[in-house]
C-alpha cells in the first residue's frame, strides 16, 4: 500500500481522491467497516456530532439521500475497494457465475404466473354495489393478496 492508501478490515481507502477530503475518506472507510458515529469518533478522539456532520458534507458533495446510497457511491468512484485476495476473488467468481441461470426467461410473451392467495381468517364485510341499492343486492368483499 502506498502513504494515499488506508485498510480497516476488509476496505482500502484510497486519501487522495478528487471527490472528497481524507478526513471524510477516513471517516466513511469506519461507515463501510459497519462502525456507528460513537466508535468512529472514539477511534479517532473526536466528537460523535463531529463525525455526523462530516458524514452530512460527504452526502451534499456526493448528492447521495442515505447511507446505504452512499456506501454505493464510494464503491462506484473507487474511493474505496475491497481488499481480497485474487484467490478469493476468482472463487467468488466461479460461484456468481455457476448460479445465475442460462436462461432467465425461455418465452418472454408469456405472463408471469400470479399466485392469489385469499385469507380466510377475517369476517367478511358486506357492501352495497351502488347507491341505488334495491333489496338483497349487496356484495361479499373479499380481501384478496397477490404472493
Amino acid at each position: 500500500m502506498d502513504g494515499n492508501t488506508i485498510t480497516d478490515g476488509t476496505w482500502n481507502a484510497h486519501l487522495e481522491n478528487p471527490y472528497l477530503a481524507p478526513r471524510e475518506t477516513l471517516y466513511c472507510l469506519g461507515l463501510l467497516s459497519g462502525k456507528t458515529d460513537k466508535t468512529i469518533a472514539r477511534d479517532h478522539d473526536i466528537e460523535p456530532q463531529s463525525v455526523s456532520s462530516r458524514i452530512k458534507n460527504v452526502h451534499y458533495k456526493l448528492k447521495t439521500a442515505n447511507r446505504a446510497h452512499l456506501v454505493a457511491e464510494l464503491i462506484r468512484l473507487k474511493i474505496v475497494t475491497l481488499n481480497v485476495s485474487p484467490m478469493v476473488m476468482m472463487l467468488l467468481a466461479v460461484f456468481v457465475v455457476n448460479s445465475v441461470p442460462l436462461v432467465v426467461n425461455d418465452n418472454p410473451d408469456k405472463p408471469r404466473q400470479v399466485r392469489i392467495v385469499q385469507r380466510t381468517g377475517r369476517r367478511p364485510e358486506y357492501l352495497p354495489l351502488d347507491n341505488n341499492i334495491k333489496g338483497d343486492e349487496l356484495c361479499l368483499k373479499t380481501q384478496l393478496y397477490i404472493a
